[in-house]
């Protein structure tokens, strides 16, 4: 039994797994340097595998290892092997009594790789751990019944959809033509169609509880039997497959720089160098030290790469991973929350109750996943997470004061190693409930305790450390609804002007309270500062420009920009569609500074009736986002609209009009006029050299449109901005049938018939820019796509040209 114990411990059992071994023994040991009674042990790397250290054990804990032949092993004070140590590195948690992992931000992974790589059996131990995986306890139901991994996993869905993937997003319309409902992958079909991976989530998202199941399914085949997965709420339901066998799984949890550094020098490296067949390597990273993490993770993909039998998938906090600076064959999706058809579904299993007859844990908050299981344990209805909470804590404590010291455990492990005089409270080490090992939940039980002892300490909390206070906060403001101590929260989260206090803003304007005026105004300002500044990186920036939209944007989001006649050198050497390059002369016109956005489309709408698929573009939050789900047809009809619109305003003169642009007016506007010939190089609106936090596409991972102008250092030389990816922009321009070839090539001509605005709809016409889910190499200034004009998508859009009425 003991034997099997150090065996089923080995590096690859995670430190979840650990916790739910309970193992007699309690092992004490640090490791780099190793200090046992006084005595300082040096640690170099393989040496551990063969240094002795002295642990605390008493006689009868002895003899159990002694009992299973282990080499050294004596009987008071025993001696045992730095391997066995490394292998079970176990130790007494506080407040908790669990067994985790000692020292984690020391413990040597690459060394326990190493031990396990050189034993034959290594593939069976990796196997073994991700089948004991099933096993974890995943919730508990009202019945107090426990829901193991195995029979109660949902599968998770990303944000990306069928649509997206089918013939590149890019789809006819007809006249008859409904909304269609986005129909989603699920997170193990993006892990099958790709070697490296990043899934990305919220706190409680079910990240870990994902990778631990992609591991146990990998292990025991099961997702070569199809299964069927609800893709949407609106009934779309397809199989999820995956045809794997023999794969070996390895989840890998990374606390530290230091361990991190381990997996990326010697972990990864040998487990690939080792394996023999196909190897899913699953990398739960939980920092935040951005620089440093994204140069390790590069390398980590560098050396993985060419590796075919290799699949890296890595899984990090949403706000930590968008920083994270990656290769661009890293495919990049956000986790989505439970759809409530999932949730109906499982529940009705599980209870042996009709969908139908599933009324808890199907509220709004409820989707996600760490809520779901507190809500379904409550018998919570789940649309409010504190009332999902408040309905388990009663189920968990008999009265007031065993509740109080239920949260106040809670938020003495969640607080952790602040370095604010917070104030301890006394109570008992024994284990929370499992709901409560989340984070997501212990974030809302430390909310409480706040609420509820000394609210004012939350500011200088989220001040020291708003990565990890954030979901506090929210849940506090929340529970401080009817307090005035709310208002003195909010200001010393919003009264400043470094990061931390535009990260405040941030977080009272997305926690849907109802502000006073100069709140609202003071946040307003804080949002275009954010934006202007682009100081903050792009996924806040995202979130500031959405809150902008929801408090009415005052930028001038019509503005244009004049181009004056000149001679240009157009084209790129690079691109078959794109060459020859040449100089071209084009003359005068204004461009939009930004592509249309929605606020203004939606006008064109309301007065014109004009049918428009886009399911979401009318949105508060959506406002300054590019409009898209346009056909070439709907861009020219709102040109048309807004030129009378705009000569009744003075904007433009009687004899100007409003129109798409040709492609040689694009391509001027977003490359500027640069008379070099010999052009081999992309080129883009700043250069020939790529720039970071430029633009909205493929490798900033929001796979979406965001608030136009988040991009600053991406703007053109005319000062336009978004005209690196965002959305494809209509040009007035023709291609010709073939997508692959353009019958229209350069270089340009305005004579040849490519400016037909009467071409039949079978001859497509160009688009410019690249969109969201587009690489670098499409994104450029000279890089020309296309489309039948009665295509439509969610990453297509336009903007506008005014030019003379002869022109």
């Amino acid at each position: 039994m003991a034997k099997q114990w150090i065996d089923d411990n080995m590096l690859f059992a995670s430190r979840h797994a650990v916790t739910n071994v309970h193992c007699p023994l309690e092992l004490r040991a640090n490791f780099r340097p190793v200090q046992v009674h006084g005595r300082t042990i040096p640690d170099t790397s393989d040496a551990n595998c063969r240094q002795d250290v002295k642990l605390v054990l008493g006689p009868e804990q002895s003899s159990l290892l002694a009992g299973i032949g282990v080499a050294g092993a004596h009987y008071s004070g025993a001696m045992f092997p730095m391997a066995i140590v490394s292998a079970c590195g176990l130790v007494r948690q506080r407040p908790q009594q669990r067994l985790v992992a000692a020292n984690r931000d020391s413990l040597s992974i690459a060394t326990r790789a190493k031990m396990v790589t050189e034993t034959p059996k290594f593939e069976d131990h990796l196997r073994s751990t991700a089948v004991a995986f099933g096993n974890s306890p995943l919730l508990v139901l009202p019945n107090g019944a426990t829901i193991d991994l195995a029979t109660g996993y949902i599968p998770l869905l990303v944000n990306f959809t069928h649509e997206d993937k089918a013939a590149k997003g890019l789809r006819k319309r007809t006249a008859n033509d409904k909304p269609q409902h986005p129909v989603y992958f699920s997170a193990i079909e993006l892990v099958r169609d790709h070697q490296v991976l990043l899934l990305s989530g919220n706190s409680g998202s079910g990240k870990t509880t994902f990778g631990k199941y992609l591991c146990f399914g990998l292990a025991t085949e099961k997702f070569n039997k199809a299964r069927l997965v609800p893709r949407n709420d609106f009934g779309a339901i397809l199989a999820e497959v995956w045809n794997a066998r023999s794969v070996i799984p390895c989840y890998l949890e990374v606390n530290s720089l230091v361990q991190l550094r381990d997996v990326v020098d010697r972990s990864v490296p040998n487990l690939v160098e080792e394996a023999r067949v196909e190897l899913v390597i699953v990398i739960d990273v939980t920092l935040r030290v951005e620089d440093e993490v994204s140069a390790l993770l590069t390398s980590l993909i560098d050396r993985v790469r060419g590796n075919n039998h290799a699949k890296i998938v890595l899984l990090g906090d949403t706000r930590a991973s968008q920083c994270w600076k990656l290769p661009a064959n890293v495919a990049r999706y956000d986790l989505l929350p439970l759809l409530e058809s999932q949730r109906r579904q499982a529940l009705s299993h599980l209870l042996g109750i009709e969908e139908s007859q599933v009324n808890i844990a199907i509220g709004q908050a409820a989707g996600n996943p760490a809520i779901f299981a507190l809500s379904a344990e409550a018998g919570s209805y789940g649309n409010e997470s504190i009332d999902s909470l408040e309905a388990w804590l009663s189920r968990h404590a008999s009265g007031e004061e065993e509740m109080s010291k239920l949260v106040a455990q809670a938020f003495n492990q969640f607080q952790g190693s602040s370095s604010l005089p917070i104030p301890t409270w006394r109570v008992s080490s024994n284990d929370l409930p499992l709901a409560a090992c989340s984070k997501a939940v212990q974030r809302l039980l430390a909310a409480r305790q706040l609420a509820q002892t000394f609210p004012n300490i939350a500011v200088d909390l989220y001040h020291e450390d708003p990565y990890t206070w954030e979901p506090v906060i929210y849940s506090l403001l929340e529970r401080l609804a009817q307090s005035v101590q709310r208002d003195t929260v909010i200001e010393g989260l919003v009264e400043g002007s470094s990061p931390s206090f535009e990260r405040g803003a941030l977080l009272v304007a997305s926690s849907g309270i109802l502000l006073p005026a100069d709140i609202k105004s003071r946040i307003k300002a804080t949002m275009l500062q954010i934006i202007r500044q682009a100081a903050l990186p792009p996924a806040e920036r995202r979130s500031a420009g959405r809150i902008l939209s929801q408090l009415d944007d005052p930028r001038r989001l019509e503005e244009l920009v004049e181009v004056k006649a000149g001679t240009s050198t157009l084209g790129c050497d690079m691109y078959t569609n794109s060459r020859p390059t040449g100089l071209i002369t084009v003359g005068s016109y204004r461009i939009g500074v930004y592509p249309v956005v929605n606020r203004d489309y939606i006008q064109f709408v309301e007065e014109t009736g004009r049918s428009w698929r886009s399911a979401e573009g009318r949105t508060e939050g959506r406002r300054n986002l590019p409009v898209t789900d346009v056909t070439w047809h709907d861009a020219r009809a709102y040109c048309s609209w807004v030129t009378h619109r705009w000569q009744k305003a003075g904007k433009i003169q009687q004899d100007e009009h409003v129109r798409l642009p040709t492609e040689i007016e694009w391509e001027r506007a977003s490359r500027g006029d640069s008379r070099e010939t010999r052009n081999d190089d992309p080129i883009w609106p700043w250069g020939s050299v790529w720039g970071d936090d430029t633009a909205n596409f493929e490798e900033t991972g929001f796979n979406e449109p965001c608030a136009v102008g988040l991009f600053p250092s991406g703007r053109s030389p005319y000062g336009c901005y978004d005209m690196t990816g965002q959305v494809w922009e209509w040009c007035s321009t023709l291609w010709g049938e073939d997508m692959s070839t353009p019958s229209f090539q350069y270089p340009y001509r305005s004579d040849d018939g490519r400016e037909d605005e009467k071409a039949p709809d079978n001859i497509r016409r160009v688009l410019r820019g690249g969109c969201f889910s587009s690489g670098r190499l499409k994104v450029t200034s000279a890089y020309r796509g296309s489309l039948e004009p009665t295509g439509f998508w969610r990453g297509n859009g336009f903007r506008v040209v005014v030019a003379r009425n002869e022109d």
